[in-house]
């Protein structure tokens, strides 16, 4: 049941921060009284599920993944009195930027939920809280409850220290000292080599490390409304910076490009699943952050393209011809396809080979 659970909350968070984008695009445009001829969950035909209310047909479909809004007179045949070209530049802006928006402030609502309700970390002991499944710590018999004391035949050190000491001998035989019901022991274990990100002179650098594969219990603390909604905000504004530093440096080729399609994302979900309710609703915060940056990137299909043209339509005051515009969308859908098979590929590779 833990591995349906974490593979089903993988799944829903995921389709969450798309929702939650889409519904972005179609709460502006029905501000805006823009047509919305369909909003879909989920994709792919035969329709599951079916009703119409006004101009605007709500649907479920079969494939569990995604979902999108058609908006009238975004094709360029499409020339519906109310549609998306027919409304004002700062309205079609208003409806791009929308759909980002509504990720950020989903990631204010989670850090908010977890202040809240799970609670902040204010403290870290050395007791181990849980152990994850196939890690070196499985394999060797460590528990939650064990208490990490020591190494070498020494106890009394700090958790950072014994951490330190674990992350410097990847792949190499170490003695840890475990505390267990009061008593002793001493047992050999073998690090896996996981790569991390580092920050090193406004580079992002990747660094080997050795990890165990535990997580420690930690000290929360609860908060209430008024403080929980400072610190969401406050914490979703940092989170945004991060990713905004990091697409910068990666345009100006200071940060190594790291990316991940449906597959990596769903694999990164699932994983901190079995770190805790913490660590994965602090991922999903970083994942719904990432997708509503990402789709401003000025780049063809993403919003920020789009973006882009409204901009750029705006200065010049002329529109563009809305068939070169399609042909420019249509090449970036299909170059966007070849991207996303590579990509998936690789997520694949990296899952089996352990490097994920």
């Amino acid at each position: 049941m833990d591995l349906v659970v974490r593979v089903l909350a993988a799944l829903c968070a995921f389709n969450l921060a798309l929702f939650v984008h889409e519904a972005g695009h179609f709460m502006a445009a029905r501000l805006t009284r823009m047509t919305v001829y369909e909003f879909s969950m989920f994709i792919g035909r035969p329709l599951l599920l079916w009703f119409r209310r006004g101009d605007t047909q709500y649907s479920l479909r079969s494939w569990p993944f995604a979902c999108y809004v058609r908006i009238a007179g975004m094709e360029p045949e499409d020339d519906h009195p109310q549609g998306f070209y027919k409304r004002s530049r700062l309205a079609q802006a208003f409806v791009l930027f929308s759909g980002s928006a509504m990720n950020f402030l989903l990631a204010v609502a989670i850090f908010i939920f977890i202040g809240v309700v799970i609670g902040k970390p204010v403290d870290v002991t050395n007791t181990i809280d849980r152990v994850m499944p196939g890690s070196p710590a499985a394999q060797i018999g460590l528990m939650p409850g064990d208490r990490l004391v020591g190494y070498k035949g020494k106890a009394h050190f700090r958790l950072v220290e014994i951490q330190k000491f674990i992350q410097a001998h990847p792949e190499e035989s170490i003695p840890l000292e475990i505390e267990r019901n009061g008593r002793r022991l001493s047992l050999d274990i073998t690090p896996e080599r996981k790569s991390v990100p580092e920050m090193r002179d406004d580079k992002l650098v990747y660094r080997q490390i050795g990890r165990i594969g535990v997580g420690f219990r930690m000290r929360l603390e609860h908060m209430g409304i008024g403080e929980s909604i400072v610190a969401g905000i406050r914490d979703a504004y940092r989170m945004i910076q991060l990713t905004v530093t990091y697409l910068v440096g990666l345009i100006l080729g200071k940060m190594p490009l790291a990316v991940a399609g449906p597959v990596g994302v769903a694999h990164i979900l699932y994983t901190e699943a079995q770190a805790g309710w913490l660590s994965f609703l602090s991922t999903f915060a970083a994942l719904t952050v990432a997708l509503g940056a990402a789709q401003l990137l000025p780049i063809p299909l993403a919003d920020g393209g789009r973006l882009a043209i409204v901009a750029v339509e705006a200065i010049r005051r002329k529109p563009f011809d809305k068939r070169k515009e399609a042909v420019v969308h249509l090449v970036g859908f299909a170059l966007l396809l070849v991207l996303m098979v590579v990509i998936t590929y690789k997520d694949i590779e990296r899952i089996i080979t352990g490097g994920g």
